[in-house]
C-alpha cells in the first residue's frame, strides 16, 4: 500500500470518532517530512490522500461554519477536482481547520463542535 493510502486508511479509521480537517493532515505531513518539502509537494500529496478518502462511499467533505459541518453538494469526483484545483493554487500551507473537512456520513450526528 502506498504512503498516501496508508494515511487515508488511518484517517478513515479516525473519522469514526471525529471530523478530520485537511489542515491537520498538512501539519502531520510537514511534521513527518520536515522542512525539505514545499507547499506544492505537500498539497499535492494531500490531494492524493483526499482522492483515497473520497473513494470510501461513506466519506463526505465540507466546511465548518458557525460550529456546524456543511457538506458540499458535489459528487465525490467533483469534490476531488475542487480540492485539487483550489489547493494547487495556494501559495501558503493550508492552516484553516474549517475548510476541507472530512467526516464519515454515518457519524454525522455524533458531534456538533468544529474539529
Amino acid at each position: 500500500m502506498s504512503e498516501q493510502g496508508s494515511i487515508a486508511e488511518a484517517t478513515y479509521e479516525a473519522m469514526r470518532f471525529k471530523q478530520v480537517p485537511a489542515a491537520d493532515l498538512v501539519r502531520e505531513i510537514r511534521n513527518s517530512w520536515g522542512d525539505n518539502h514545499g507547499v506544492e509537494e505537500v498539497h499535492h500529496f494531500l490531494c492524493e490522500i483526499a482522492t483515497c478518502l473520497l473513494h470510501y462511499p461513506d466519506v463526505e467533505v465540507g466546511h465548518v461554519e458557525a460550529l456546524r459541518f456543511t457538506p458540499w453538494s458535489l459528487d465525490p469526483w467533483e469534490a476531488d477536482h475542487k480540492i485539487q484545483s483550489e489547493l494547487e493554487l495556494m501559495e501558503r500551507f493550508l492552516e484553516d481547520r474549517n475548510r476541507y473537512v472530512f467526516r464519515r456520513k454515518h457519524a454525522a450526528g455524533a458531534w456538533e463542535e468544529p474539529p
